[in-house]
């Protein structure tokens, strides 16, 4: 049985609240409003869960939830907001609160997300506590590709988003650290990047790693690349591995996206990750460039966690999804197609399409992207279809995209 306490200002809230937890493995113990009757209740109850009500500028809900998760680390602390804003998150990381969200719609959501607070907490905790080695369950996957242009930013920005959606604990790191450009596509101004880190904290924690973080509204926590080329020699390949490291047990998913190059940095991502969604395209000079990179990842033996992303599949000429897989030698997890206008007008917004265009070709195979690594599918393979199922993934992914030929639908 998993004891809760309630804690909110307004009644109704509680009420509201207490109505969804009608999971018969939760006991809802207490319910206060808070302050000091809240601190008495909580040291005479010891609940295992305690849900915090946050209202607008609600800082006493705040202090509250920074003290318990202080002094109090095996109660664990789900807050409640009424908006889901960037000051609400930036405020609630900084007081170390982590497991934040919105007043679920239905018994069900609810029940389930405490069920899956309290078990990664449980797991967490127990870590510590035994000193035992971890068997990592997040995935760090690098976003990595043989040329510039390749699209491996906007793979990046709106897979992260989509994982985010799914109500998965993302970061998004921007290891392009001379020309990285994660902040545009997101449209975010960030006050610290990784160089800033790198500089000022020689031994980080999770809290003041997440200081230099800066929170995107979909709720992924963007540490974005050095402000200016210069600063990119600051962050040096052993800090990195120490850094993913650290992160890695916080979140469900630490998306990277690098620079197309193999420097230390990037090797150091390469190496510490579980997944490289390689990203290729149909030309012949990418194709060139992408067998060197691959026959260099085979023989620093990371060849096996590739997993192939051909980009702006149109097939207009004589080179196939088919032939890159015979030319990469490695599993195609996805193909996506060209929609250019939805793709610039994301951009140019600074809203991922996945968020401005939630219904596009494009978003559908992100969509897809992130329900394969959802679900734990990372072997699948698009060349291992049936011929009737690749045509139905052909025609689901369809555009309109005039700028190129409908010859793309045509092969196989």
């Amino acid at each position: 049985m998993i004891k809760v306490m309630l804690i909110s200002k307004i009644d109704a809230v509680l009420s509201n609240i207490r109505k969804l937890i009608t999971d018969e493995d939760l006991s809802v113990i207490a319910q206060a409003a808070g302050g000091e009757s809240a601190l008495d209740k909580i040291e005479n109850t010891s609940p295992d869960i305690l849900i915090i009500n946050s209202g607008i500028n609600d800082t006493d809900a705040i202090n509250l939830a920074e003290r318990i998760t202080q002094y109090k680390p095996k109660i664990f602390v789900i807050l409640i907001v009424e908006d889901m804003t960037v000051d609400v998150l930036n405020a609630a990381n900084s007081a170390g609160v982590h497991n934040i969200i919105t007043l679920p719609d239905t018994a069900k959501e609810l029940c389930d997300y405490i069920h899956t607070i309290y078990n990664k907490e449980k797991s967490r905790l127990n870590a510590l506590n035994e000193n035992q080695r971890v068997r990592w369950s997040s995935k760090v996957i690098t976003i990595f590709g043989a040329k510039g242009g390749l699209g491996k930013t906007t793979i990046s920005t709106n897979l992260a988003i989509k994982l985010a959606e799914q109500n998965k604990k993302v970061a998004l790191i921007d290891l392009d650290l001379q020309f990285g450009d994660v902040h545009i596509f997101m449209d975010i101004d960030p006050k610290e990047t990784l160089a800033d880190l790198m500089q000022d904290v020689y031994e980080p924690n999770i809290d003041s790693v997440r200081t230099y973080m800066t929170v995107h509204p979909s709720g992924v926590n963007v540490l974005c690349a050095p402000k200016s080329p210069e600063y990119a020699e600051i962050v040096s390949a052993e800090r990195m591995q120490s850094l993913l490291s650290l992160i890695r047990s916080y979140y469900d998913y630490v998306i990277i996206d690098t620079a197309s190059d193999f420097g230390d940095v990037t090797l150091s991502a390469i190496e510490a990750s579980t997944m490289i969604l390689f990203v290729t395209g149909l030309d012949i000079s990418i194709l060139k460039n992408s067998k060197l990179s691959m026959s260099l990842l085979e023989s620093l033996k990371q060849k096996n966690k590739v997993r192939v992303i051909v980009n702006r599949a149109v097939e207009i000429n004589t080179i196939s999804v088919a032939d890159v897989q015979k030319i990469i030698d490695a599993p195609i997890i996805a193909r996506i197609p060209s929609d250019y206008p939805v793709a610039v007008a994301a951009l140019n917004r600074g809203q991922p399409f996945v968020q401005s265009a939630p219904k596009s070709k494009l978003s559908l195979a992100i969509g897809d992207i992130a329900d394969i690594l959802i679900k734990g599918t990372d072997n699948f393979d698009i060349q291992q279809l049936t011929p009737k199922e690749r045509r139905a993934l052909i025609r689901r992914y369809k555009t309109k995209d005039k700028t190129l030929k409908s010859s793309f639908f045509a092969k196989k």
